[in-house]
């Protein structure tokens, strides 16, 4: 009546006894975020957006007493963002153009004494 059968019992990490372990497949479960760019245009609007409380802050903490700042619109703090890049910009665009024509006027005067070394070599060999 009551016949045993013996029945394999699993092993700890689910296998039979006499098997082998099942190998898993690797996956990968953490991705690694790519870093993400703070744009100088984003940097100056979101700048912008808090200069005005900043600088009430400020004076505050000094002891003055300045008046509350007012909100601005969207297309003021854009304006102000721009205004101040375009400041920013025009004194870098002109040091740049400075570089760069002294470079071209160097790199010219250099060209035209190698390359009359250059002739001087060529026809005194002839």
């Amino acid at each position: 009546m009551g016949d045993v059968i013996d029945a394999e019992i699993p092993q700890a990490g689910g296998t039979f006894a006499g098997e082998e372990p099942r190998k898993r497949p690797k996956v990968f479960v953490h991705w690694s975020r790519p870093k993400s760019n703070l744009y100088e245009y984003n940097y100056d609007y979101g700048s912008n957006y808090y200069r005005s409380m900043i600088d009430y802050l400020d004076q505050r903490a000094k002891g003055g007493r300045p008046a509350a700042p007012k909100p601005e619109s969207w297309e003021e703090r854009a304006l102000k963002s721009y205004l101040e890049r375009s400041r920013r910009t025009a004194s870098l665009k002109h040091n740049r153009d400075t570089e760069l024509l002294q470079s071209i006027r160097s790199s010219s005067s250099h060209y035209i004494a190698h390359t009359k070394t250059y002739a001087r070599k060529v026809t005194v060999g002839f």
